[in-house]
């Protein structure tokens, strides 16, 4: 009879492990486990529970909680005190058995801190006078990680490439692009990867056209605990825009050709000049090309800046990529070209065609006391003296002072929240500068449509406390 019923129950996709706590018990007991897994989130406490059945009395009992997939010891209590010098060195001080239940023959462990190596199957065995029994607990631990951070990385692929970051997820989580109306995004190039702890930090890159700008988001989502986190960008209008100034330049652009003589060669000594876009080349604006002579869409420029604007108390890197404010003057000529009443620099080239984009990273004191401001001025604003740092004085900028985010305008409009690491965005054509958080790819703040009429355009640092450092970050964007 016994046979049959062990036969039928197999053939029902019964296991001998589920089975024993059908079975007559031998020794007197058996150990029974939850029967189905234990879900736990990162950083809390779980309780394991286990018990022996019938129910009797077991703090006489040897009781050891071991990892399934080490066989190595988690928490071992014999004699009615713990044995510790078995116990894994993770789980030290981690651990601890329920003891108010063990009168009732309860065997629960309590495992302190969930991290996310705790993820897995635990036995719990009991032996007495010679007898062993053992059920097992599986443990699942999950993690919701941070809100996706999205950033505009290049130009190509017929659109823009935006990557998408997130940290703190256990599992390793699945990353969703969502375009239009739902419809699923295809990813270009994905990297996943763990922090000490454990906790999966993960970075996504698609690429979104014109059209789709404001229509698509990235979903990091948990499917272990159906939880997810999704991020909506709000990127500015010129970054999309598609005009074709070379159409219309196109003629007067193959006459110069023509007339130029020694082009090749002239090309040739400046081949050192270019950078990446995307996955073309175009040449630095060091010297403006004619009009039409690049490939579409801005590039991301590296930006140095130039020592001879910069006012006597501001201390330029040796890369002259960073700026800091020193309550000292230094030894420096007065030359027409620095500010001296202002604490301001200029960046080294200018751009007077197409369009642009840098990065500058506040570092250091962002809020609070701390004062700067970035953006764009004309090559010929004035340099002494007092001047107006708004549109009308050649300055198109946004500026923290007095506690507060602004942009440079008349009045002025109050902008939150204070962003670490800023995009200045120039596009000389449609008289457009726009500020974006580089970390979010949110819009800060776009001025109103101006008239460049040519003029050389740079860029503008302002700085005034020791608390505060202007970095121009990044190079141009690699090919993934």
């Amino acid at each position: 009879i016994f046979s049959f019923f062990i036969s039928c129950c197999w053939g029902r996709g019964w296991s001998l492990d589920s089975l024993h706590i059908l079975l007559p018990p031998q020794g007197g007991f058996v150990v029974v486990g939850p029967g189905h897994p234990l879900r736990a989130t990162v950083g809390q406490d779980v309780v394991l529970p286990c018990h022996v059945s019938p129910r009797k009395d077991a703090q006489g009992l040897e009781i050891r909680w071991i990892r399934h997939r080490f066989s190595e010891t988690v928490h071992h209590y014999r004699n009615g005190e713990d044995q510790d010098g078995e116990q894994l060195r993770d789980y030290q001080g981690r651990t601890e058995l329920v003891r108010a239940g063990l009168s009732n023959g309860s065997l629960d462990l309590r495992l302190l801190g969930l991290r996310p190596s705790d993820d897995g199957q635990y036995v719990c065995t009991v032996q007495d006078a010679g007898t062993y029994r053992e059920a097992t607990v599986d443990l699942e631990v999950a993690a919701t990680g941070s809100v996706p951070q999205l950033s505009l990385e290049a130009y190509g692929d017929g659109g823009i490439r935006v990557r998408c970051r997130s940290a703190g997820w256990y599992p390793q989580p699945q990353v969703l692009w969502k375009g239009a109306g739902g419809q699923r995004l295809p990813s270009l190039w994905q990297r996943r990867s763990s922090d000490e702890r454990g906790l999966f930090d993960v970075e996504d890159v698609t690429v979104v056209s014109g059209s789709g700008a404001g229509n698509f988001s990235c979903v990091v989502r948990n499917s272990r605990l159906e939880q997810e986190q999704e991020a909506v960008p709000c990127f500015s209008a010129p970054f999309f825009h598609d005009a074709r100034p070379w159409m219309v330049a196109l003629p007067v652009l193959l006459v110069l050709l023509a007339a130029v003589t020694g082009l090749g060669a002239w090309l040739w000594r400046r081949k050192g000049q270019f950078v990446v876009e995307g996955k073309g080349w175009v040449r630095s604006e060091a010297e403006p090309w004619p009009v039409g002579a690049r490939a579409r869409g801005p590039a991301l420029y590296v930006v140095t800046l130039d020592p001879d604007t910069a006012h006597s108390q501001l201390v330029l890197s040796a890369d002259r990529r960073r700026v800091r404010w020193q309550n000292a003057e230094q030894d420096v000529p007065d030359i027409p070209q620095r500010f001296n009443i202002r604490y301001c620099v200029l960046g080294q080239e200018g751009f007077s065609w197409g369009r642009h984009c840098w990065e500058v990273e506040v570092e250091g004191e962002v809020g609070g006391d701390s004062w700067w401001a970035v953006g764009v001025a004309r090559d010929s604003m004035k340099r002494k003296g007092h001047m107006d740092l708004r549109p009308g004085g050649g300055v198109w900028a946004v500026r923290h002072f007095g506690r507060q985010f602004l942009s440079l305008t008349s009045p002025p409009n109050e902008l939150s929240p204070v962003p670490r690491r800023i995009w200045v965005c120039l596009d000389c054509a449609e008289g457009l500068v726009t500020f974006i958080n580089a970390e979010t790819g949110a819009e800060i703040f776009t001025f109103p449509p101006a008239r460049f009429n040519g003029e050389t355009l740079r860029a503008w640092f302002w700085l005034g406390t020791e608390n505060t450092q202007l970095c121009l970050r990044g190079g141009p964007p690699q090919p993934l």
